[in-house]
């Protein structure tokens, strides 16, 4: 018995999940990094320094109450962290 058809129909329905979250994310890091450019000329206007660390443990350190996929969260993580910066500059 061949259940191709049946897995790639689920494939396209996951992929729809995939999509409507991926939409979410978009919206909420074109939010997140609408506030960051706010918090970079705040910090330039006082004379603060772009990065902080302890901020960036503060967000790991919820991370890691994940249970799971906290290696692959810390990642993408690290990257907003990066591009948060160049924003702040």
């Amino acid at each position: 018995m061949n259940k191709e058809p049946a897995d790639k129909n689920k494939i396209l329905i996951l992929r729809k999940k995939i999509d409507s979250i991926d939409k979410k994310l978009i919206l909420l890091l074109s939010k997140r990094f609408k506030n960051v450019e706010e918090i970079g000329r705040i910090k330039k206007a006082n004379s603060l320094e772009v990065e902080d660390i302890k901020r960036e443990k503060e967000i790991e350190k919820r991370i890691k109450k994940n249970e799971k996929y906290t290696r692959e969260i810390l990642e993408v993580y690290r990257t907003i962290f990066k591009e948060s910066k160049k924003l702040q500059k």
